[in-house]
């Protein structure tokens, strides 16, 4: 980590300016990039270290059979990933079970070789200080300091740092050109190596020596150099001993190893696998020079606050003149660990950089986490809540930091603030350029069938990043307490917990978007478990609820984090309610006294929010009532138990409340200047809860409402039964309903920013200061009460959901009653390939142990014909006995293996199962009850089992599944 070097302009000793804005105002984000870099390096590391083993270790027989368990279970490595998990689906106990006999266990290896390196990353940590401060490298202060001068001054500046610890200073005496300085080390033991030639003109240059060594001391006082160097440690080894081996065992398996058939059926997965070994170069070197680079110019800031001269920075640079120039000068600095001088210069009287939204670490952030997920899909799938919930966190928590540091230094420089959608679409445009690199979207083609289903992870990061800029906005100008942490926190959860479930959605469902739309509108609907569903002439409605029910956020289970979205519109609401601050944060009134007015002001108050909810609310109880009318029939009690009806029945209210909210969030976005996403989302919710409400009552006093009456005629209080339907629609509502309120907020927010500009519409934002006279102390007091109890019904009324969502009586929704059954007919090369495979992996030994079975009985038959005393016949009579169990083993041995790929050899496999179960039914029934007709039974049972068996053999023979017998 080289510091401050010595300067080509002599300076005076004139001290910097004191920077108007202190950058420590809100956490810089870089433990959170150190983290994401970190956990990438351990995820890679682990995925990557099985696979070099097994390649170097494995036995070629058993892979290539564990590889035949894929292609007997009929699973096309070309076909898309819906269908192969069609397949799947089809024979999973069967494919468990062959994996499982020719699975080659190096766990144990794996592990060993992960304690290696990393016990070797711990080696690197602890001897870094040790070379670097080696004999032949440096010397102690005192051999350089001869006449004591340095001593007490360098104790002085480390008081002024406030170091509890103070660092081992040594000099390099090679460095006599140089005027520089290195701080690394460990946390208990840093080292601050002093250039020699810093060291030598100390006396003439006090104020530039001051400088030097105060820029070191603030890298100690930020505590990035342990951090900093621990991922120095990692990624040295992680290339040496892990990323290299990979490398070499992909190019073997790309180029090299196997047939090249199997090489090419594998071409695009294996390209895919290495492209995502340089994305992770890329990612992990670029974002840590960004680190490095962000935190020498914190170091450059702390130093000048403490006194430093401003003579180090200013050093001569040539400013590139021309396009070409500039952007190939842009380009190189991007990999360099130090920024500019110029760049270090600004920032010490305006930390602007600091404070900056870049595009290119938002885009690596986006990649690294996407690599990041492909590392972490060996993880368990109970594992997949936590998986969503770490992604969300990584990308949300940096992207978040720093919008709200944008945002901060927009207000207290009275400039825009940003909005934040363009920091969702850099974070997306890195999860799409991970997703359409790497194998996650693609898998094993060159590109996904339908890579436009990732925008939809685009549209959640713009959604999630937009609101948090707006919210960050109205928090800070709403926060009470001294410091900005807790609505950090705050604002940055929120939006994480809602991108979680859309990952978790797009984990479990959503990916299969990719290969196109996998599901049957009739297989949907079944899905459900409501009896009397028509197969395939349905209704409008029913139509639009089968799609419905795979949007994010309908899995009910809590895990999937549906709740997620209240704190969407509940938060911003409490910082409605709040009181504006008679002074703003401790660092901000520090900073820059004179926006203290503005950060107070520009506010609005809860009431206009509760009443635009309210108006919602109005309307979709009018569309509630519209919609049981329309569900009205003479006769409740004659439909009310079919399964259309039922499923409209649940479905219509979901979908008025859910139309209910995105209109009133589209009005409030249209009619709302700043923090207008925030304002839509808090009116949507109240409308929800309104809209959920109204249909409790509705519902509760059906049989009341003459033409509204739906399921009873009868009148009378049921909230029994109202109650579990109203459960079973909050999750629709709560989820799906406030992604569509976002939705149709940008939509409202663009259609008044256009009436705005054509003059059609005099809109007045509602967050400007109203012209009217102030409300009331009552109105004021009112609308906050009001406010917390809307919290209140919206907290629990997800509680109350996601407890009703939790109960085993809940019935589950199966993801293969949904999927389109339907499978393409594989090529004749492939179809051959897994004819072999499906006789391989123990078809072939399932059909012997069928003719073997045969040939017991039949020899017991013989020997009962051929009996010529009681004794002979009983005994006859046994052995048959144990033919049949050994038949009926074998018989359920093959119940449980692959069907047949193909639909003849399955059709024949069928016919085989059948007969044999009817031999062993006819056999027992001889061998208990002997006589003529169970004689006659059995014998005719039997001849039909052999000829099965033949004709399976013959079949397998002719599509040379198996070798064919010399005649």
């Amino acid at each position: 980590m080289a510091g401050l070097a010595a300067g080509t302009v002599s300076g005076t000793g004139e001290r910097p300016a004191q920077a108007r804005l202190d950058e420590r105002v809100l956490a810089a984000g870089t433990t959170l990039r150190f983290v994401l870099l970190l956990l990438l390096l351990a995820a890679a590391g682990a995925n990557m270290v099985p696979r070099v083993v097994r390649h170097l270790l494995a036995s070629s027989e058993k892979a290539d059979k564990e590889t035949g368990c894929w292609l007997a279970a009929g699973i096309d490595p070309g076909a898309s990933l819906n269908a192969g998990y069609v397949q799947y689906t089809r024979n999973a106990t069967a494919f468990k079970e062959c994996a499982a006999q020719y699975r080659q266990d190096f766990d144990g290896v794996s592990l060993g070789l992960g304690a290696l390196a990393l016990a070797v990353a711990v080696a690197v940590y602890w001897l870094i200080p040790v070379w670097r401060t080696r004999r032949s490298k440096v010397v102690s202060l005192e051999a350089m300091d001869v006449h004591g001068g340095l001593r007490p001054l360098l104790d002085e500046l480390v008081a002024v740092a406030g170091l509890t610890r103070p660092p081992r200073f040594v000099v390099d005496p090679a460095a006599a050109s140089t005027a520089g300085a290195v701080a690394f080390g460990r946390r208990r033991g840093p080292t601050i190596r002093l250039d020699g030639g810093l060291v030598a003109t100390s006396d003439k240059q006090r104020d530039r020596f001051r400088a030097v060594v105060l820029h070191e001391l603030a890298h100690l006082r930020n505590g990035d150099v342990g951090v900093t160097y621990a991922t120095i440690a990692l990624w040295r080894v992680f290339l040496v001993l892990v990323l290299l081996p990979w490398t070499a065992v992909c190019l073997d398996i790309l180029f090299f190893a196997g047939t090249a058939d199997a090489r090419g059926t594998f071409a695009p997965f294996n390209t895919h696998d290495l492209v995502l070994g340089g994305l992770i170069v890329l990612a992990v070197y670029l974002i840590r020079a960004g680190i490095l680079r962000s935190r020498e110019i914190y170091a450059d800031l702390m130093a000048a606050r403490w006194g430093a001269s401003r003579e180090p920075w200013e050093v001569a640079a040539r400013q590139p003149s021309g396009v070409w120039s500039r952007l190939l000068t842009a380009f190189l600095e991007l990999w360099r660990t130090h920024p500019s001088w110029a760049l270090r210069r600004a920032s010490l009287t305006d930390p602007r950089a600091l404070f900056a939204l870049e595009r290119l670490p938002l885009f690596l952030t986006g990649l690294a986490a996407d690599v990041l997920v492909w590392h972490l899909g060996s993880l368990p799938g109970a594992a997949l809540p936590a998986k969503a919930v770490l992604i969300a966190g990584l990308v949300v928590g940096i992207g978040g930091v720093a919008l709200w540091r944008a945002v901060v230094y927009a207000l207290l420089t009275r400039r825009p603030a940003p909005s934040g959608a363009p920091v969702g679409l850099w974070l997306g445009a890195g999860l799409v350029a991970g997703e359409l690199t790497g194998p996650g979207a693609a898998y094993n083609h060159w590109l996904p069938a339908h890579p436009e289903a990732l925008l939809i992870l685009v549209a959640a990061l713009v959604l999630v990043m937009a609101w948090t800029a707006q919210n960050a906005e109205w928090w800070l100008r709403s926060w009470r307490g001294r410091s900005l942490g807790p609505g950090l926190s705050a604002g940055l959860a929120a939006p994480s917990l809602a991108l979680a479930s859309v990952l978790y959605w797009w984990y479990v469902e959503g990916q299969a978007l990719t290969d196109g739309w996998p599901y049957t509108t009739a297989g949907l609907l079944g899905s459900y478990g409501l009896p009397g569903l028509p197969p395939v002439h349905i209704g409008p409605l029913l139509r639009v609820a089968a799609v419905v029910g795979v949007l994010p956020g309908t899995d009910a289970s809590a895990e999937s984090f549906w709740w997620a979205g209240v704190p969407l519109w509940a938060l911003p609401l409490l910082a409605s309610a709040i009181r504006p601050p008679s002074r703003p944060p401790e660092r901000l009134a520090e900073t820059l006294l004179e926006t203290v007015t503005p950060l107070a002001g520009n506010r609005r108050g809860p009431g206009r929010l509760l009443a635009a909810g309210l108006a919602g609310g109005l309307v979709c109880w009018a569309g509630l009532a519209m919609a049981l009318a329309h569900l009205h029939t003479p006769d409740p009690a004659a439909v009310r138990m079919t399964g259309p009806f039922q499923l409209a029945h649940l479905m219509w209210p979901v979908l008025v409340i859910c139309g209910a909210m995105a209109v009133t969030a589209a009005v409030v976005a249209a009619v709302t200047d700043t923090a207008w996403l925030p304002a839509g989302l808090v009116a949507a919710g109240i409308t929800a809860l309104l809209g959920a409400g109204g249909a409790f009552l509705l519902m509760a006093t059906d049989g009341c409402l003459g033409p509204l009456d739906t399921m009873t005629s009868t009148c009378g209080w049921r909230p029994h039964a109202a109650g579990p339907l109203v459960r079973t629609e909050l999750p629709y509502v709560l989820s799906p309903g406030i992604l569509l309120a976002g939705t149709a907020a940008f939509a409202g927010r663009a259609a008044g920013l256009l009436g705005r500009r054509l003059g059609r519409a005099g809109l007045r934002s509602t967050g400007r200061p109203p012209s009217r006279r102030p409300r009331s102390r009552v109105w004021q007091h009112g609308a906050r009460v009001a406010t917390v109890a809307a919290v209140a019904a919206g907290i629990g009324t997800t509680l109350f959901a996601v407890q009703a969502s939790g109960s085993p009586s809940r019935p589950s929704r199966s993801a293969e009653l949904m999927l389109d059954q339907s499978t393409p007919a594989p090529s004749a090369s492939l179809a051959r390939l897994e004819g072999q495979a499906w006789a391989a992996v123990g078809g072939l030994d399932r059909v012997y142990a069928f003719r073997s079975a045969e040939r017991d009985i039949t020899r017991a038959f013989k020997a009962a014909r051929e009996s010529a005393s009681d004794a002979e016949f009983a005994t006859a009579m046994g052995q048959l006995g144990t033919g049949c169990d050994g038949l009926a083993r074998a018989t359920k041995r093959a119940g449980t293996y692959f069907t047949v790929p193909d639909p003849t050899g399955q059709w024949m496999w069928s016919r085989l199962l059948a007969r044999h179960r009817q031999l062993v039914t006819a056999c027992r029934e001889l061998a208990t009850r002997p006589g003529s007709e169970t004689a006659r039974a059995a014998t005719t049972a039997r001849q039909n089992a052999v000829d099965s068996t033949d004709a399976m053999i013959y079949w397998l023979a002719e599509s040379d599944a198996i070798r064919r017998k010399p005649a």
